[in-house]
């Protein structure tokens, strides 16, 4: 199947580089060289009453290591994920997902959850995900939102030993969730 690519959009870029992702997060393999696919995930909260918002956590890694992640989960999670994922396109009437590429605006592709249809400026916080290939990013798998409504029923999907698998590759290769850091640190600053 061709693969079908455009440039890595700025809301995929590392906010803590300001440029594309370099590095596997797991492994350091760079990650910018034509033939090397990868996953970039950031989670954003909204400060609705502000009108901004800001990246929780952002990460980039390799199809190898994310491949590695994903067997690390039980068997009873992938099985409640993946039917949890049917269910979703069964409600859609399975039609399959169609880019017109010529006509993509990716801002209005990315203003809901792909799950549920809530906006996300109605959202405290949500999930970005994509998928790419060198400096190119793969619209074969089209980028997602994934809002908080569907990650709650998602997480009550996975087993504990997946979400001690998850919380485990979360410590390793992200730091501690922003809100033990608050109550060890305080709250973060942020500049307005």
């Amino acid at each position: 199947m061709e693969e079908y690519k455009i440039d890595i959009p700025n809301r995929f870029y590392s906010d803590a580089e300001g440029k594309p992702f370099e590095n596997c997060q797991m492994c350091g393999k760079f990650l910018l060289t034509e033939g090397t696919t990868y996953v970039v995930e950031k989670a954003i909260k909204n400060y609705k009453d502000y009108d901004i918002n800001s990246t929780i956590f952002e990460f980039a890694v390799c199809i190898d290591c994310h491949t590695k992640v994903q067997k690390s989960m039980s068997d009873e999670s992938l099985a409640n994920l993946h039917r949890y994922y049917q269910h979703i396109m069964a409600e859609k009437g399975n039609q399959p997902i169609v880019i017109d590429v010529r006509n993509f605006n990716l801002d209005d592709w990315l203003s809901k959850c792909f799950f549920k249809g809530d906006e996300i400026k109605e959202m405290n916080e949500y999930q970005l995900v994509a998928q790419f290939n060198g400096n190119k990013m793969l619209m074969n798998m089209p980028p997602m939102i994934i809002g908080e409504k569907a990650m709650e029923e998602m997480a009550e999907l996975l087993s504990d030993k997946t979400v001690d698998e998850m919380n485990g590759f979360r410590e390793k290769f992200l730091g501690p969730s922003p809100e033990i850091e608050e109550l060890i640190y305080g709250k973060k600053l942020i500049m307005i």
